[in-house]
């Protein structure tokens, strides 16, 4: 990649085809550049690499040099393979953080340096070239094979991962690397391929379970994910148990008078709970450095074993990895749980910061109703200085404790579903409207162990509520209920005729065409309000009057008696009669109305209902218009589900 003055900024993305490109702008040029980088190189103004790639090979190399000569020499038995390979992680480890294309070239290096070691310090010069092909092509395998079916690269930082992690670093590639290794072994040493093989298998994966995740966490530390071991007082705190660590591990492999084994569970505990993934990493690379350096110098507790050299190193590989399954996944498990603690109090912050500032009332309830937490809007909306340890009803009238408690009661049967409570209150002399909407927390015992509401002023919108129904109510022309409006007061009533009875009429104007067709819509219109308002004039709580459409109006009254109904739509048509109209040019006139009305007594269709009425009026019309006429109730009334009945209604008087 060419250098640059300024910063240049490559930034990593996974699953995209190798030759994909990106525009990327660069001195006001546009310089293709491939995306699917594996990590972000950052240049100083210099323009000097801060984790180039090649800075990184070659500091991989170092330590993969370095680590390969000593686990040769310290753990090759017998003039077989060593105990424990840890190169093959810090190889896995530095392919997973190169760019493919920087793959050979570290695979070269890798090689090279394998080569040197096992030359020096192995099987000599002749065989150290294969063997160290099958060493690097081994980290190469592991880390495709972990990036192929984890890309989520979380190897250390879940169970998932890290089980992904032991699978295939620990057993597929160090099990397909096996085969050509035990060939080439068995070619040096004589003896089974499968002897071999399981050797291979065995010091190769358990190597790099040991060694990888302290690896993938040192590249973590690099690039300051653990800034707070940086701390003195956890720098200090983590020496010391390093300290403590090589004096346990000691203690235990060294000397044989006493059963020891369980003594490093010790150090591996409090550092998973001190200092998590990497501590425990770190913890057990000590302890199973003490241990092979136990087994290589035969004294200690191996020494003691009564067993081949061969079952020993299994029995200590199957002891670290023991320790391993027991350190990773705790220190994981911590992990999850502090970042939990960390997420659940930044949300507590959050929380506090939207209740502080908060126009909704934001209450903790406890299983009974009692608030334990709320918002400072709460004093606000219940009028109230200090709303904790009240019930949830000091909110709302006494009169709506009832329905509060329902609500309550209800959202305590269905935890998770959202209950609300829309009461109207007076404050200050006004009255206002609150909307609580209440959920309940359901506990392990699947109970409601407290509840969550949110309160909040909605006199607005139920203001706007009530105009728009009142507007789909009311007539716009005259201002009386509508059509609708009158059918929803009838059927309410229908509901309760056969103990209720009441009577009803319908109200026609008499020839109120010739009075547009005369005089003009518009004063048809001022007829039509002036009607209204002498109906107005005339409702009571017994009396409701509506405009069904046109020139037709209704009335409902509450007294069943004919006579009384009769009596007040005879008065309503003299009214009408006498009132005194005014044309556009000042002349005057007069209008009539016909009446017919239906007393109701049993439960029925509005439809028929309506019918009942209409005959009466049709006779008033027939008898001359300006006339009030009544229908007969019968016994009994029509039944809708009755097919082809006569008219129920007797002939008008």
């Amino acid at each position: 990649m060419a250098r640059f003055t300024g910063h240049l900024v490559a930034v990593r993305v996974d699953h995209l085809p190798e030759d994909y490109r990106a525009p990327t702008y660069l001195c006001g040029g546009v310089v293709p550049i491939p995306v699917n980088l594996v990590e972000v190189t950052l240049y100083h103004e210099t323009g000097s690499p801060m984790t180039h790639p090649m800075w990184r090979i070659a500091t991989y190399g170092a330590v993969f040099f370095g680590v390969t000569c000593f686990t040769i020499f310290w753990t090759r038995f017998a003039g077989g393979l060593a105990l424990v390979w840890l190169g093959t992680a810090i190889g896995a480890a530095l392919f997973l953080t190169l760019p493919r294309s920087r793959h050979a070239l570290a695979a070269a290096v890798l090689v090279a340096l394998s080569t040197i070691a096992t030359s020096v310090f192995g099987f000599g010069p002749t065989w150290a070239l294969p063997l160290a092909v099958v060493n690097i092509f081994e980290a190469w395998l592991i880390a495709w094979l972990l990036v192929r079916f984890r890309p989520q690269r979380d190897y250390v930082d879940s169970e998932a991962g890290i089980v992904s992690l032991g699978f295939f670093a620990g057993f597929v590639g160090p099990a397909i690397a096996a085969i050509p290794g035990a060939m080439i072994v068995t070619q040096i040493v004589g003896k089974s391929p499968v002897e071999h093989a399981v050797s291979w298998l065995i010091g190769h994966g358990l190597g790099t379970l040991l060694v990888m995740p302290l690896a993938l966490l040192l590249e973590a530390y690099r690039r300051d994910n653990f800034l707070p071991l940086r701390q003195q007082g956890r720098t200090l705190a983590f020496g010391a148990l390093v300290l403590f660590t090589i004096a346990v591990s000691a203690f235990a492999f060294l000397q044989s008078t006493f059963p020891s084994l369980f003594f490093p569970v010790v150090p591996l505990v409090l550092a998973s709970f001190r200092f998590g993934r990497f501590g425990a990493s770190v913890v057990v690379l000590l302890i199973s450095m003490a241990a092979a350096g136990s087994l290589g110098m035969n004294v200690g507790v191996f020494a003691e074993l009564q067993i081949a050299l061969w079952e020993k190193a299994l029995f200590m590989q199957f002891y670290l990895a023991t320790l391993l399954l027991i350190s990773l996944p705790v220190a994981v498990a911590l992990k999850q749980r502090q970042r939990f603690l960390e997420e659940l109090v930044d949300r507590e912050a959050m929380q506090r910061l939207i209740a502080d500032h908060s126009d909704d009332a934001l209450l903790h309830l406890d299983q009974h109703g009692t608030i334990r937490f709320a918002s400072p809007a709460s004093s606000r909306l219940s009028g109230r200085d200090d709303t904790d340890g009240l019930h949830l009803d000091a909110f709302f009238s006494d009169f709506d404790k009832q329905v509060v408690a329902d609500a309550l009661g209800a959202a305590a049967k269905h935890p998770g579903r959202t209950e609300i409570v829309e009461r109207s209150v007076e404050r200050d002399g006004k009255t206002r409207w609150l909307e609580a909407k209440l959920r309940a927390i359901e506990s392990s015992k699947q109970q409601a162990s407290a509840f969550v509401v949110t309160i909040r002023d909605v006199t607005d919108r139920k203001l706007e509520e009530i105009q728009a129904s009142f507007e789909a109510r009311t007539d716009a022309l005259t201002g009386l209920p509508n059509r609708r409006a009158f059918l929803d007061q009838l059927e309410s009533r229908l509901e309760v005729a056969d103990k209720q009875p009441f009577a009803f009429a319908l109200i026609d104007l008499d020839h109120f065409k010739r009075v547009n067709d005369a005089f003009g819509h518009a004063v048809g219109d001022t007829v039509l309000k002036e009607v209204a308002e002498i109906m107005r004039a005339s409702t009571s709580q017994d009396c409701f009057f509506a405009r069904l459409g046109g020139e037709e109006f209704g009335m409902i009254a509450m007294d069943p008696a004919p006579e009384s109904t009769a009596i007040v739509c005879e008065d309503l048509r003299q009214t009408i009669e006498q009132h005194v109209m005014t044309d556009v040019d000042g002349g005057n006139f007069s209008i009539t109305a016909s009446i017919g009305i239906a007393v109701i007594s049993e439960r029925c269709s509005t439809s028929m209902a309506m019918q009942a009425a209409d005959g009466p009026l049709y006779s008033a019309k027939a008898s001359g218009r300006n006339c009030v006429r009544h229908a007969q109730d019968l016994k009994r009334f029509a039944q809708i589900d009755e097919p082809a009945r006569t008219n129920p209604i007797a002939v008008a008087n």
